[in-house]
C-alpha cells in the first residue's frame, strides 16, 4: 500500500509542479511544509536521478495508468497533494 502511495505522489508531481521547480529539494526549505506531491517529485527529478524511477515522472505517470486504470490521474494527484508530511520518508509512510 505505500509503495502504491509513493507511486501516486509522484504522478502527482508529474501533473503539478513545473519541470524547474523539481531541481530543488522540496521539503527541506522554509516552515511551510511542502506536498508529498512535490516531494516525491523532486526525489526523481531530472530523470536518471533516481534508482527507483530512472525514467523521472514520466515513468511514475505511466505506472500510475497501470495501476489505476480508468481513474483520472487528477484525482490521484489531488489526493496525494493535500499531504504534507514534511518528508519524503514520511510521505511514503502516510
Amino acid at each position: 500500500m505505500r509503495k502504491l502511495i509513493v507511486v501516486i505522489g509522484i504522478l502527482v508531481g508529474l501533473m503539478v509542479v513545473p519541470a524547474g521547480a523539481a531541481f530543488a529539494d522540496a521539503g527541506s526549505h522554509g516552515t511551510t511544509r511542502a506536498s508529498c506531491t512535490g516531494i516525491e517529485s523532486s526525489s526523481i527529478a531530472p530523470k536518471g536521478s533516481s534508482d527507483e524511477f530512472p525514467g523521472g515522472r514520466s515513468q511514475v505517470n505511466v505506472v500510475l495508468r497501470q495501476v489505476f486504470p480508468g481513474t483520472p490521474l487528477g484525482k490521484i494527484l489531488s489526493e496525494f497533494s493535500k499531504l504534507h508530511a514534511g518528508s519524503h520518508e514520511a510521505c511514503d509512510a502516510e
